[in-house]
């Protein structure tokens, strides 16, 4: 299916555990629209050893899921810039691949979120620290401003956040 030419994507991210998916999920059905899961998580789930390339080829499927969805506002559980960070933070460089996909970006708008929530554990996280998430927090808006991404900054509970997420989309004529 091909994109529409007037869809909206919103793309959430942040560190591990600050609540992307269940924001993702609120805003879906807040909204009424479609929402891209994290393709990393489904990756991992059976491939738990990956290196710095494998990161390009989750991307790439990322976006090819993307393309997949045809509604006027899509709601994306990562994108390039997260990748990015990721790499940067675990491995210490980037491809090209990834600062190419930053680039080529058409996300409307970027909802990060503060890590302020309790953490969850999970296997698949690797940074359960507080000061390790603030540091990818730090890493994320470094991004977004040295790309000039038009972002908000989400923080507080899980229900707070939807209202202050909300909000911040409307400010910026963005739904």
């Amino acid at each position: 299916m091909e994109k529409t030419i007037t869809q909206i994507k919103i793309a959430v991210v942040g560190p591990e555990s600050s609540g992307k998916t269940t924001l993702c999920k609120q805003l879906c059905e807040t909204l009424n629209c479609e929402w891209v899961p994290e393709f990393a998580r489904t990756h991992l789930n059976e491939n738990t050893s990956y290196n710095r390339h494998d990161l390009d080829f989750m991307l790439k499927q990322q976006l090819l899921s993307e393309n997949t969805y045809n509604h006027p506002i899509l709601i994306c559980d990562g994108d390039p810039i997260s990748f990015k960070v990721w790499s940067q933070y675990k491995f210490g460089s980037t491809s090209e691949y990834i600062e190419q996909m930053i680039l080529d970006s058409d996300y409307n708008h970027y909802l990060l979120l503060r890590p302020d929530l309790p953490y969850e554990d999970d296997p698949l996280r690797e940074n359960s620290s507080l000061k390790n998430r603030l540091e990818l927090f730090a890493l994320f808006k470094k991004e977004l401003n040295k790309f000039n991404l038009k972002h908000s900054i989400i923080s507080g509970s899980n229900e707070i956040r939807l209202n202050v997420a909300l909000n911040s989309l409307r400010q910026q004529k963005i739904i």
